[in-house]
């Protein structure tokens, strides 16, 4: 499924994530990775965030930007939020033991700038592409094999 939105508002972007958060907790394959691109300040946080917390996840922090993963769990189900922003060369990615975050059992992993793993990250079951059109609109691009219906 291909899919092109326009996100308007904040509500908007929460409406996205909620109808995310709902595929991703009827959907029992797992590992799913979901690859989120975009420039900066286009809102690919804030959409995790938001998914986050339909999930039932309140106490997010912010970006893992510096810290590179940020490990959640809700029930049996791990979340790493991942952002590769920072990282300069692929070999980083092996040193932080990012293929076992990625192959972890009943896991789902958001990962922000996926483009600094190219060669390493396999292809996704969700990319998200978001893009700045206007000062407070967002084109998202939605791209799945899975049956998430938006």
């Amino acid at each position: 499924m291909n899919k092109e939105l326009v996100l308007s508002s904040l509500d908007e972007t929460k409406q996205l994530a909620e109808k995310i958060a709902s595929f991703l907790t009827e959907e029992n394959n797992y590992p799913i990775s979901i690859h989120l691109s975009g420039d900066l300040g286009t809102g690919k946080t804030t959409l995790v965030k938001e998914v986050l917390n339909y999930l039932g996840i309140e106490n997010f922090i912010n970006s893992p930007t510096f810290t590179l993963i940020e490990p959640y769990e809700i029930n049996d189900l791990k979340i790493f939020h991942i952002d590769l922003y920072r990282v300069e060369k692929i070999t980083e990615l092996s040193a932080i033991g990012l293929e076992e975050y990625l192959q972890e059992a009943n896991s789902i992993s958001f990962i922000e700038w996926p483009e600094k793993g190219s060669g390493f990250l396999k292809e996704p079951h969700i990319a998200i592409s978001l893009d700045h059109h206007g000062e407070t609109t967002r084109k998202c691009k939605v791209q799945t094999s899975l049956g998430l219906n938006l």
